[in-house]
């Protein structure tokens, strides 16, 4: 009887010990699926309050500047222009052209070929070169051809991933 007994707690001690050296895994990878979970969250509030328009194309036949508007209308403060993405479809010299563009960083006149810049922002007083709610980013591009009479339609992907988009005609 007391082998049986000494067999007993040895088993519950194992049992015990390797519980105890597996809890340690078990929570850290909970805390990592927490952590993940509210990054997740984070992201998704960002691209529900995220609201722009695409406005105010603007280009003259046979330039390569093609100016456009961002209106910012949602909760979201947008200011990391170098991840935004600017696609802009134009008919070229030829052929119908479609170029993504780079952030160029402020303008001081027309960023070169292959570029966007930002201008100006209206109503810029509460965080300068942060555009908030209700405030308008004026942007400059130069595409890689002349733009010739037909559509251009301008593209713009903020770093969260929400787009706009505005079509015109020149």
């Amino acid at each position: 009887m007391g082998l049986s007994i000494a067999i007993a707690g040895g088993i519950m001690m194992f049992t015990f010990v390797y519980v105890m050296m597996t809890l340690p895994g078990i929570v850290d990878k909970t805390i990592s699926i927490t952590e993940a979970s509210s990054d997740m969250s984070k992201v998704e509030d960002s691209i529900t309050k995220t609201t722009m328009d695409v406005n105010s194309i603007s280009a003259s036949v046979g330039s390569q500047v093609i100016t456009f508007s961002i209106d910012n209308s949602g909760a979201e403060k947008l200011w990391n222009y170098q991840k935004f993405n600017v696609i802009i479809t134009y008919k070229g010299t030829s052929t119908t052209q479609t170029e993504a563009l780079v952030y160029y960083g402020s303008c001081s006149g027309n960023p070169p070929s292959g570029y966007w810049c930002t201008d100006s922002i209206s109503n810029d007083n509460l965080e300068p070169k942060i555009l908030n709610t209700g405030e308008t980013l004026s942007v400059k591009s130069t595409v890689s051809q002349n733009a010739q009479t037909g559509a251009i339609v301008v593209i713009v992907s903020a770093d969260n991933g929400v787009t706009s988009s505005r079509t015109t005609t020149i």
